[in-house]
């Protein structure tokens, strides 16, 4: 029994020996080893990130650095500065290595033609796309773009994980409060390599959509004369130019675009730029155009309409403002430009006001609609959602300072309600700005004479008058402050000298300017009726008719004027209450 045993324990201890030492065995025994060791090192090198429910390692520091570090540093150069050529060619360099592609090939290939398909569209891809199944911070980022959402878990130690992520630019449908983190990303991407024509233009985006123009036409300047071809970065190109006023320039590069004669953001694009120039014509060539191809393009059905506006055919600007209507009518664009015809076309007023006023309620902030309440308001001296002129003047002036029309209108609603002291701050300012407006000139000679300063408003309206008198509105704005600070006989004598040689309008002017240097009430009156027979519509001769005859208290000869202002200012609230006031007067 005892030897049985022995032998029976002999045989199992040497088959227990045949196992351990078989291959099989110390493979596993060595696998195992290998995970608990890399478990081990993972646990102190690596961080685990979830991004949108998939989680994948993250490398970090020296590791994720040398990542690509096999890669030839010419292909990986030419992948970071990303311009549809440059993507090309580091493939091709790419493929020209024998044998198949090592994992992170495959994902600088991947991640290559996630590139070409987001940010260059209209370009082909030339190599073949292999299937990535690792997760890696580079097509997690990729990922996140397509979702919308800006990565932040990449890690930033190298150039593509700090710029992925601020693909999310062009995705449409990213929410704004990416922008700042775009930014930062791409600013640290051209750190790391300037002339990057991929972060040049995504900063440009970035720009473009803060509404920055200056800087966006900067970054995207660097991406165009790097890479003039790509139709992209010349749309873009142009869109920033235009917005900064260069038209011209705009126009070039949308014309230096090959192949494109019929595409519709290039036949846009050709529009807006028309559009903007004044050429109304060539504009709507290019919107009939759009709409050939795109009939049911609802923003250029309404940009047509604009256009009509513009040149004044307000019947079928407003039958496309109807079919437009159908489909959208509380669009802020759609109820300035109606309100604009219910203004210049129908003369309704109060309708303007009520669509403006509509349009303010739904979008308060938007520059557009402040714009042209404040037109109304100067127009009719009255307010406009609650506020004059200069009030809603202020609220574009706080987003566009420098604003010229808005200052404007600013203006008149200070001198509307005799603001004199900052009525003439207000013109001061926009005559410091140069090559104004002889209506902004007449504006600040009236303010200057309200405030006494007659030698301020003589000496400007005849440096004014000298530059340009053929200009009618600064001959009238000479004579009246020449009328405060010359002597009488000499105005007279100059008033005199004009009258032949003058149209009926500067005639009617001049002979209500003589009224009141005339003596007597007799010859006054007298010049007054020659103003109106020059021209009957002269709105000051009858408005100072009204007030001889009202100093008389012949209140109804009175009344026989002003209702005539009334009548040629439908608009002006302030001779609409005079006549009321004169009407219960007479009553």
């Amino acid at each position: 029994m005892v030897k049985t045993f022995w032998v029976k324990t002999g045989i199992l201890m040497l088959l227990a020996a045949f196992i351990i030492s078989s291959p099989v065995f110390s493979a596993s025994k060595k696998k195992k080893k290998t995970k608990e060791t890399e478990t081990s090192a993972s646990a102190e090198t690596n961080t685990t990130v979830s991004v949108d429910d998939t989680s994948y390692k993250l490398p970090t520091g020296k590791n994720q650095r040398e990542y690509f570090s096999k890669v030839d540093p010419e292909v990986l150069l030419k992948v970071q500065n990303g311009s549809p050529d440059s993507l090309r060619e580091a493939m091709s360099l790419m493929r020209q290595k024998s044998g198949e592609y090592e994992e992170y090939e495959n994902v600088l290939a991947v991640v290559s033609s996630e590139i070409m398909k987001l940010v260059w569209p209209s370009e082909k891809i030339t190599w073949d796309i292999p299937v990535v199944t690792a997760e890696t911070p580079y097509t997690g980022a990729i990922s996140s773009v397509k979702q919308g959402v800006f990565d932040s878990s990449t890690g930033n130690v190298d150039f593509l994980t700090t710029l992925l992520p601020a693909l999310v630019i062009v995705n449409s449908n990213s929410d704004i409060s990416i922008i700042e983190s775009c930014e930062t990303a791409l600013k640290s991407a051209l750190q790391i390599q300037p002339d990057s024509v991929l972060a040049n233009y995504l900063l440009a985006m970035v720009y473009e959509r803060k509404r920055g123009f200056e800087n966006a036409e900067k970054y995207m300047a660097a991406a165009y004369e790097v890479s003039p071809k790509t139709s992209e970065i010349s749309l873009a190109y142009s869109r920033i130019l235009r917005a900064n006023g260069k038209l011209a320039e705009a126009s070039k590069i949308l014309n230096s675009i090959d192949n494109t004669i019929n595409d519709i953001a290039v036949l846009k694009q050709n529009a807006y730029i028309s559009f903007d120039a004044g050429d109304y014509d060539s504009a709507e060539l290019y919107v009939a155009r759009v709409l050939q191809q795109t009939p049911n393009d609802l923003e250029f059905l309404l940009f047509r309409a604009k256009i009509l506006v513009e040149k004044k055919d307000y019947i079928h600007a407003v039958s496309l403002l109807d079919v437009y209507a159908r489909q959208d009518s509380s669009s802020i664009d759609y109820l300035v430009l109606r309100a604009r015809v219910q203004l210049d076309w129908s003369k309704n007023t109060a309708a303007a006001s009520e669509t403006v006023e509509k349009a303010l309620q739904m979008y308060p902030d938007n520059t557009d609609a402040l714009m042209f309440a404040a037109r109304i308001s100067s127009e009719t001296d009255s307010p406009v959602a609650g506020k004059y002129a200069d009030e809603l003047a202020a609220r574009v002036l706080e987003k566009k300072p420098g604003n010229v029309e808005a200052m404007t209108y600013a203006l008149d609603g200070l001198i509307q309600r005799e603001n004199w002291q900052e009525a003439y701050a207000a013109s001061k300012n926009l005559i410091a700005m140069g090559n104004v407006s002889s209506a902004v000139v007449e504006k600040y000679v009236n303010v200057c004479i309200k405030m006494n300063k007659y030698n301020e408003a003589y000496e400007y309206a005849k440096l004014k008058y000298d530059a340009n008198p053929s200009d009618e509105v600064l001959l009238q704005s000479y004579i009246l402050a020449y009328s405060m600070v010359g002597n009488r006989d000499s105005v007279l004598k100059y008033i005199d000298s004009l009258m032949n040689t003058s149209s009926s309008k500067v005639k009617s002017y001049l002979y209500y300017r003589r009224s009141y240097l005339q003596l007597t009430e007799e010859k006054s009156l007298a010049d007054l009726r020659s103003s109106l027979i020059a021209n009957p519509r002269n709105s000051d001769a009858l408005f100072r008719l009204y007030e001889l005859y009202y100093a008389k208290q012949d209140y109804r000869k009175a009344q026989y004027y002003l209702r005539q202002v009334v009548a040629i200012n439908p608009n002006d609230s302030s001779f609409k209450k005079l006549n009321e006031a004169l009407t219960k007067l007479i009553q």
